[in-house]
């Protein structure tokens, strides 16, 4: 299975936050899946020394460029990206997917909205219905296109238990944004990724029992 993980930078407070991203990888590998890292080329749209969690003000890095750096260089741009291709996408959380994918995220002038091009990508997951795993605030483009309000739930008393939503098959575990251990936080992921697996293959099979029947319906 070719499975899509899209990221928003590096670094929890401007970026993917950097254990999801990692404990994503993790788990697809383990499923013997090999992940395709996806970010889109343009300008953070903010940056935070993550020592004193204060705004950087005057420097500017790319969402693509910063990705690169958990990619381990192995990462394509959106624009270069063939989502046809792809079987099933992964957003991991951090406010970069929030904060970097948005359009006018802190303006109260403007409506928030998400980037072009990401909202493309994002689209044509939703549209074929191909299942979408999310992690903490990797929900947000997705619930923005949508048109929901992001909910802040009670963390579940057992990290395996996920969100799902069944018509638009998307799967959603709650990441650092209920728990701290880091040990919770990948039992969750790895549970999501489980399911977002299962959910690819069952979209295969009644794509291959449809085929058969259209087949045998065209017989004379």
């Amino acid at each position: 299975m070719r499975i899509g993980l899209l990221l928003g930078g590096c670094g929890m407070y401007d970026g993917t936050d950097v254990h999801e991203a990692v404990l994503t990888l993790l788990a697809l590998e383990a499923a013997g899946e090999k992940p395709v890292l996806l970010a889109p080329a343009i300008r953070q749209n903010r940056i935070v020394d993550h020592v004193s969690g204060d705004e950087v003000a005057g420097e500017a890095r790319d969402v693509l460029k910063e990705s690169a750096r958990l990619a381990r260089g192995r990462i394509r741009s959106l624009e270069d990206a063939r989502p046809g291709e792809l079987e099933a996408l992964i957003i991991p959380g951090g406010y970069g997917p929030v904060v970097n994918f948005s359009v006018g995220f802190a303006s109260l002038e403007e409506k928030r909205g998400l980037v072009p091009e990401v909202e493309r990508f994002i689209r044509h997951f939703l549209d074929e219905r191909k299942p979408i795993g999310l992690i903490s605030l990797g929900e947000v483009p997705v619930r923005t296109i949508l048109g929901q309000e992001l909910e802040i739930a009670a963390p579940p008393s057992d990290p395996r238990s996920l969100s799902l939503d069944r018509e638009r098959r998307l799967v959603h575990t709650p990441g650092f944004a209920a728990y701290t251990r880091l040990e919770d936080v990948q039992v969750g992921i790895v549970a999501m990724v489980a399911e977002v697996l299962r959910l690819v293959a069952d979209r295969g099979r009644r794509a291959t029992a449809q085929a058969g029947s259209e087949r045998e319906g065209s017989r004379p």
